[in-house]
C-alpha cells in the first residue's frame, strides 16, 4: 500500500503548493474540504485546483462530499450544534470515502488536501486521520517548507493543546480498561474548540455532507 498524507494549502502561491506536493512524491490530492471553493484564493477553488493539478500531473479528486467537516444531517450534530465527529466516523458516507481512499492507496501516493497548514486544529486530524489509523493506514502530516510531522508527533501535540501531555510510557492509558484513551479524550476536548459549529443543526438532507 502507497502512503498516504495530509497537507493544507494555506496561503501558498500554486507553483509551491505543486513543489510541496511533487516533492513528497504525492501521486493525487483528495479534496476533503466541504466547501472546496476560496474567494481569496480562487486558484485553490474547484474546478480550478484540479485543472492546476492535472497539468502538474498529479491526480484529483473530491472527497469533502464524503469525508468533510462540515455535515449536513441534523443526526451528526451534538445537540450544542457541533459537528460530532463521532458520529460521523460511523457514517455510511464517511465509511465510504475511506473504502475509496483505501483502494486508491493500492494504486498510488494520495495526499488529503485542507486549507489549514497545521493540521491540529482541522478535521483531517480530529476526525479523519484516527480513523485511517485504526485501518492500518498510518498518514504522514506534509507541513510548510517539506517538513514531515508523524502521525505519533501529531497525537503528541494533540495531547499538550488538550492540556494533557501524558507523564513519560503513559500516553494511552486512562486508568481503565474500558474507558477512552488519552488520545481519544483529547480528540474530543479539542474537536469541541475546533469543530464546525453552527447556530442550529440543519435540516436533514437525503445524503452527504454541506457541498
Amino acid at each position: 500500500m502507497h502512503p498516504i498524507w495530509t497537507l493544507g494549502h494555506s496561503t501558498l502561491a500554486p507553483e509551491e503548493l505543486i513543489r510541496l506536493i511533487q516533492g513528497a512524491g504525492i501521486q493525487a490530492i483528495a479534496d476533503v474540504r466541504s466547501i472546496p471553493f476560496s474567494g481569496r484564493q480562487p486558484h485553490f477553488s474547484s474546478p480550478n485546483l484540479g485543472h492546476m493539478l492535472e497539468k502538474a500531473g498529479i491526480r484529483h479528486l473530491y472527497l469533502g462530499d464524503l469525508v468533510g467537516g462540515r455535515p449536513r444531517h441534523s443526526g451528526l450534530y451534538t445537540p450544542t450544534g457541533r459537528a460530532d465527529y463521532r458520529a460521523m466516523a460511523r457514517s455510511e458516507w464517511f465509511l465510504r470515502g475511506l473504502d475509496r481512499l483505501r483502494n486508491g492507496l493500492e494504486r498510488m501516493s494520495i495526499g488529503l488536501m485542507c486549507g489549514e497548514e497545521d493540521p491540529l486544529p482541522c478535521h483531517r486530524c480530529l476526525l479523519v486521520a484516527p480513523e485511517l489509523v485504526a485501518r492500518g493506514m498510518e498518514p504522514l502530516h506534509l507541513r510548510k517548507g517539506g517538513r514531515v510531522e508523524t502521525q505519533r508527533e501529531l497525537e503528541d501535540r494533540m495531547l499538550a493543546a488538550a492540556g494533557m501531555e501524558p507523564a513519560q510510557g503513559d500516553l494511552f492509558f486512562t486508568g481503565g480498561t474500558q474507558g477512552p484513551s488519552r488520545i481519544e479524550l483529547a480528540r474530543e476536548i479539542l474537536a469541541d474548540k475546533h469543530a464546525w459549529r453552527l447556530e442550529s443543526p440543519p435540516a436533514d438532507e437525503s445524503e452527504g455532507y454541506l457541498e
